[in-house]
This record gives C-alpha cells, structure tokens and sequence, in this order.
C-alpha cells in the first residue's frame, strides 16, 4: 500500500487475518445454525444460551470496532513509534475491523434466533421494523451496515480513487459513535459499573487520540499550507 507520497510500511501481512473475520462468521451462524436445528427437533429452548451469545458477541464486537478506531488514528498520528512495526500495527487495524465485521453478523443472528427478545430476522435486519429498545436497536443495524459497506469499500478503491476512499473511510468514526451508542441504550449491561468504566474508557481514548491528532496535524502544517497526509495511509 503506497503511493508516491506514502513510504511503504514494513511487516508481512499475514494472510490468514485476511480470511479470519469470514471464517469466524461462517463459524458462528453454523453453531447459531446448529442450535436452531436442534431445539426444532428436540424440542429443547435454546434461551438462555443464544442470549448469552447475543450479548458476548455484542460486546465483543464494540472492542473490536475501538481498536481498528483506536490504531487507525494511532498510525496516522504516529503514537506508536516505539510499540513495534507500523506495518504489523496497520494490519492489525484491518485484522480488527474484519473481525468486528464477523461479530456484526454473529450479534445480529444470535438476536433475529434469540425468543427472549421477539425482534425476528426482519427486525434484525430491516430498520424501522421492530419497536422494541428503539431508537437504539435501529442505531445498531444502521452501524452493521455501514461497517459493511466501509468493509467492502476497500475493494472499490482502484475505481473511486484514494480522495474519495479516504472520506469515505473517515464515516467509521461516526459509525464507532453510533455503535457506541446502540452498546449504552439497548444493551443489558449498561448499569453495571465494569459495562459503564469500558463504555468510558474507550470513548476517553478516542477522543484523547483524536485530540492529539487534529492539535498535531495544526501544529506540523506551515501557515496558509495545508497539513501533510501521514506516512501511513490507513486511510484513517
């Protein structure tokens, strides 16, 4: 990944991160699958366990989606100069939002498969649908999307060009918001004190290295000239 105003960064991408986020949700809907199937010819309710995949999948998924935020911003500022290779932090970045990807599509059909919560697949799928925990459910399947789309956008890239892949690029802060706040209003664990200090302490990073970040960027650039695109191109 370079250009002429990008040096190459060091470190192999390794190439089972690529397949990783499609294996873990091909992974996940066989088991969700399987749980399904079973309880039809059993007769056996699947709840509370497919509750409990809802909810560590939901959760997993919002740490997932910080830490490609958080790398993101941290390559671009360059904050991790002494933590090790930008090259293998980049490629955690991607690591990262693949897998949040995964954890999307697992969250999503462990709650369209979990009775407990009456959304169904058409709710889990379609905004507007369901009245139940809205806005926030809403908030959450307008974020999958989203994610989705910024996932495939990679593959677009040669077509529209870096300039308008990289604003693209920039809507994953804003869906980070959005997931953030679907985490706090629909999620079962928001009142406990361990759910509230991780809600506040991811957005405190965010923000502190989004901070740093823009106060850099300002403080590199020469009057009247714009600043410096980064060394590292994540497009972040």
């Amino acid at each position: 990944m370079s250009t002429s105003r990008t040096r190459r960064v060091s470190g192999k991408p390794a190439d089972i991160w690529d397949s990783a986020g499609a294996l873990v949700a091909l992974g996940g809907a066989a088991v969700l699958t399987g749980m399904v199937l079973i309880a039809a010819l059993t007769g056996l309710s699947i709840s509370p366990a497919i509750w409990y995949v809802a909810r560590s999948s939901g959760l997993t998924t919002y740490l997932l989606l910080w830490l490609s935020v958080v790398t993101g911003i941290g390559l671009t500022a360059r904050v991790f100069g002494s933590l090790g290779d930008p090259g293998i932090i980049l490629q955690l970045h991607r690591f990262a939002t693949d897998l949040a990807i995964a954890g999307t599509v697992l969250h999503i059909l462990s709650v369209a498969f979990d009775p407990t919560v009456e959304i169904g697949m058409l709710g889990a799928l379609v905004p507007f649908v369901s009245p139940v925990r809205q806005p926030w459910a809403d908030l959450g399947i307008v974020t999958a999307y989203g994610l989705i789309g910024i996932s495939l956008s990679f593959a677009l890239r040669t077509w529209i060009g870096n300039k308008h892949w990289r604003a693209l690029h920039y809507l994953t802060f804003g869906f980070w918001v959005t997931a953030l706040a679907h985490g706090i209003g629909a999620g079962t664990d928001t009142g406990t004190v361990w759910a509230a200090a991780m809600y506040l302490l991811t957005a405190t990073s965010v923000v502190l290295l989004l901070s740093y970040r823009i106060l850099r960027r300002d403080q590199r650039a020469p009057a009247g000239r714009p600043a410096s695109r980064p060394l590292i191109e994540t497009g972040l």
